[in-house]
């Protein structure tokens, strides 16, 4: 069940797990790419704003700041593993999926029209979130998440997953040569126009593969590129813009 304010849009929220997305806000412009509630720190946005929407997420699920984990990006398959082992050597750069089972750890992923997924086991508390553009989707970004979360304790069949707000596939256009690379069932075509590819649908056929259930997926309809001035579209703004922050926290904290 959805519930959200002018920030935040929080999908699970009880006092084990709490698994939400960002909205840019009200206070966001159509004249300004960066406006609005913002954690990516690799893209061009002002750091003075970035640590503003740091405190900001932190107020608001009680966390520390120093427990929220944001890799630096590449559109890889590589994913991050926490454990408490693992915590005092943290390398988030190149990773597009952050995997852990530490209590208060925020973990997250930024995306600007690619798909995010939220992964998690809730009786063993594993959690995996994933940045699956078609790079990523194609490269094995969802496949290598629940592997992980599966030497972890995780059980793909006993798992359930969120698909935060994404590109919808009557906006998702690409070339010939892009949507040569997936099955036929995710392209959709019409005469005199160019290919569009389902990316929601593939990512959940990925995690079908892998083994949950159809109907443990939850997939949110909205599409950031319908809607720039509630979320961020790199489509819509550019590159260089402000980014969706897509998190999953067990909420029994770290001392």
């Amino acid at each position: 069940m959805k519930q959200e304010d002018d920030t935040f849009r929080f999908y699970v929220r009880n006092s084990c797990l709490t698994v939400g997305t960002t909205l840019r806000g009200t206070d966001a412009s159509a004249s300004d790419p960066y406006s609005g509630f913002s954690l990516c720190h690799y893209t061009g946005d002002d750091k003075k704003h970035f640590r503003n929407c740091l405190k900001k997420l932190c107020q608001t699920l009680g966390a520390d700041e120093g427990h929220v984990v944001v890799p630096r990006q590449t559109h890889s398959a590589n994913v991050l593993v926490l454990t408490e082992e693992s915590l005092s050597h943290i390398e988030p750069e190149d990773k597009d999926a952050i995997v852990t089972n530490v209590p208060g750890i925020v973990t997250g992923i930024n995306t600007a029209d690619c798909v995010p997924v939220v992964i998690y086991d809730a009786e063993t508390m594993v959690t995996g979130v994933a940045h699956a553009g078609w790079r990523g989707a194609l490269g094995g970004v969802i496949g290598n998440t629940v592997k992980a979360m599966a030497m972890l304790g995780a059980i793909p069949g006993r798992c359930k997953a969120i698909i935060a707000p994404s590109i919808c596939s009557k906006c998702f256009e690409v070339g010939e040569e892009v949507a040569a690379l997936f099955p036929e069932a995710f392209i959709h075509r019409e005469r005199g126009c160019k290919p569009h590819v389902d990316l929601k649908g593939f990512v959940t056929s990925r995690l079908v593969g892998e083994g949950l259930a159809g109907n443990s997926i939850y997939t949110d309809p909205d599409c950031t590129l319908c809607r720039p001035d509630k979320f961020y579209s790199a489509r819509a703004l550019g590159i260089s813009s402000g980014r969706n922050f897509t998190f999953a926290v067990m909420n029994n904290h770290l001392e």
